[in-house]
Order: structure tokens, then sequence, then C-alpha cells
């Protein structure tokens, strides 16, 4: 699934992409607010300035994916906390 995809399909009103395949994709700047990647696989993305406040990263694979300016208030991370604000170093994210 490509960048483009993704949008298209966000703008369509989709918001279930648990298990998706995302690695390497570049989605910078993008409102994904509400998105739920329950168990997709984010290495090596980038995320930076997105919105992706209130989005759900249970069981979501990250390792080198760049959150940096990312909106992730309300956001549900991989080790089930909920983010409160934005995401300052992609060194929060350890796996």
């Amino acid at each position: 699934m490509d960048a483009n995809e993704v949008l298209r399909r966000y703008a369509a009103g989709e918001r279930n992409f648990r298990q998706a395949d995302w690695r390497g994709i570049n989605l910078a700047k993008a409102n994904l607010s509400g998105v739920d990647l329950t168990g997709a696989y984010l290495n090596n993305a980038d995320l930076s300035c997105s919105d992706l406040s209130s989005a759900n990263l249970n069981w979501a694979g990250l390792k080198g994916a760049n959150f940096s300016g990312a909106n992730l208030r309300g956001a549900k991370m991989p080790d089930g906390r909920t983010h409160n604000d934005l995401l300052e170093s992609a060194n929060y994210f350890f796996s």
C-alpha cells in the first residue's frame, strides 16, 4: 500500500488499517486522526509532523519510524499507554 492509497482510503472514511504494511511509507504531515493501526508494520515509516491524535498503535512495529513533531494526543501506544502531547524524538520507540 502506498501513501496515495492510504490518503485516498482515509479521505473516504476508512479508519481501520489493522495489520497494514506501511514499512518505509512517507506520510509526513498527513492527517490520520483516529486511525486504527493495531498490529501494523510501520518500521522506517516517515510520520513526522502528522496528526495521529487518538490513533491506536497497540502492537504496531515502530522500529526506525520517524514521529518527530507528530501529534499523538490521546494515541494508544504499543506499551498500552495513552500519549498526551507531541512526540519530540523517535527514540521513544524501542521496538
